[in-house]
Formats: structure tokens, sequence, C-alpha cells
């Protein structure tokens, strides 16, 4: 086992950051931020932090707590929420983002960026690490401009871009699997679509790889996170609702109006399992560590 390590995660209190801290704590020491509620975890400290585009208070978490690790997860992913307001998608993923890198670099803590697989094109799919990334949504755009920034002026770092995490939230930070869940268990109409293709993995391999990355010092990367299974939004609905049993007939397929074609955003990991050294999951292997 490696060193203990001091983890700041900013952004720990929703889904992501939430599995993070409870995953991590148990090998490493972790403080994570806060905005509004949050789930404690034993062991995990909390702080309160609302200045994640400000230079100065970036740089004053970071001194104050001297981390070894800062671990970037905040923002919402929600590509609807970034497209409604893309300055709010770029104060936080990118201006937040860049602040809290030069807050890092000062004290030499490794960075670890949180992207996704929204900055590629949606053509042809199995996107590895080396493709040329072209988001088509704004999500992506300010995700991807949030990697170049970091590749170019940091040299302890690693880009994390991950596909669907799949898990189950909190009571104050719910995930899109229990709005699911909450929404098929009273019978409430719910529309997906069939035509973003994607390869959803379980959030607890992504604490694995981190945990890779920090005991194996592993620096200046961009790595892929995904699941062997490519599937659509609705697809992976219907796979969910005969896991949990579940009535079908609540679920319909939908076009967006954005969606005129279909879409593949799948990530190619391989150079990532071998970091791992393991073995990739398959929906079903994800699936089951939700019961």
């Amino acid at each position: 086992m490696g060193a203990l390590k001091k983890i700041l995660i900013v952004g720990g209190s929703g889904f992501v950051g939430t599995h993070l801290a409870g995953l991590l704590s148990r090998k490493h020491s972790i403080t994570s931020t806060f905005r509004g509620e949050f789930t404690a975890i034993p062991g995990v400290e909390y702080v309160y932090f609302n200045g994640i585009h400000d230079k100065d208070r970036c740089s004053s978490l970071v001194q104050k707590h001297q981390p070894d690790v800062v671990i970037f997860s905040a923002g919402s992913n929600d590509p609807a929420k970034a497209e409604k307001d893309p300055s709010q998608s770029q104060l936080v993923h990118l201006t937040g983002a860049n602040q809290m890198l030069t807050a890092a670099e000062y004290l030499k803590a490794k960075y670890i960026y949180l992207s996704s697989d929204w900055v590629f094109s949606g053509i042809d799919g199995n996107f590895g690490e080396s493709d040329t990334a072209i988001p088509s949504y704004a999500l992506g755009k300010t995700k991807l401009g949030a990697e170049n920034y970091i590749r170019n002026r940091s040299v302890n770092h690693i880009i994390i871009r991950c596909a669907p995490l799949l898990g189950r939230g909190t009571l104050d930070h719910p995930s899109w699997l229990d709005h699911l869940r909450d929404a098929a268990a009273f019978h409430k109409p719910i529309s997906l679509s069939d035509r973003s293709i994607r390869n959803p993995v379980h959030v607890r391999e992504l604490a694995t790889l981190i945990d890779r990355v920090i005991e194996g010092d592993v620096r200046n990367k961009t790595l892929h996170l995904g699941g062997l299974t490519r599937i659509s939004e609705y697809q992976l609905a219907v796979e969910i609702f005969e896991t949990f049993g579940f009535d079908r007939k609540d679920l319909t397929m939908t076009k967006s109006g954005q969606e005129n074609s279909n879409q593949d955003f799948s990530l190619n990991y391989s150079r990532t399992l071998k970091l791992l050294k393991t073995e990739p999951l398959l929906l079903k292997q994800s699936l089951d560590l939700l019961k």
C-alpha cells in the first residue's frame, strides 16, 4: 500500500464527489468542499467553499489544507443545463478549474481534472485518448477548454474523461439512476433518447482509477474510463428496469431536436485498463453493483 495522501476534493458533496470521498477515505485523508446540503461521510472533513471562480479564494483554500492531490469534481455534468446557461458552465468547468489549478501548481500538488465524453463529436464513437476532440455541445466545449489549459500549464496533472457514471446518489444530491428509480416507483412517464450511444460504468471504477494514479505517481496523461457495453440512454433504462423489476410500460423513446442523427460518444479505454491491471466491466456487472 502506498503512503497516505492528503486529498482535496473540490465539489465533494455531489454525486461523484461523495462516492470518491467515501471510497478514497479508506486509504487517504480526505477534505471535501461543499456549497449547500451534503451527506457527511465519517472520517471526511467538509469545508464550505463558494469561491471557485476567485483566484485568491482558491489559493487560500489550498494553502490552508496543504493537499498532496487536488481532484476537481465541481459543477453539473448535465449537457442540457450547459446548453441553457453556457456562461455558468464556463464559470465552473473552465474558469473555476483553471483557478484551482493555479493554486495547486503553487503547492506542487497533483491535479486531477474530471472531464467528459462530451468533448468528442459523437461521430463514429470508440474514441481513444489521442483522437481529435471536436465537441458539439457547450459542456464539451468548456471541458475541452479546461483540458487544454491544464495541459499547457501543469507539470503534474491527470485528465480523466468519464463515460456516464452509474451509482446511487444521496438524498441531497440524487443521481440520474435515483431520478429514474423514483419515476418508475410512482409510474411517472419517462421519455429517453435512443440516438445517443455511450458506454457507462460504475462510479466505483473512477475511484479505483484515481487511487492507482495516485499510488503509481502517474502524471501528465489523459485517460478514458468507460464500460464494455455501448448503449443508448433509453436501452440503459430498459436494462435498469429489468434489473430492479420495474414496469417498462412507463418508458418511451424520444428524438431530441438536437439529435437529427445517431451519435456515438463511446470511449476506448484500453490504455486505462493497462494502468488498472484489471478486467473491464460488462454493463450487467455494473448494474449488479447497484443492487
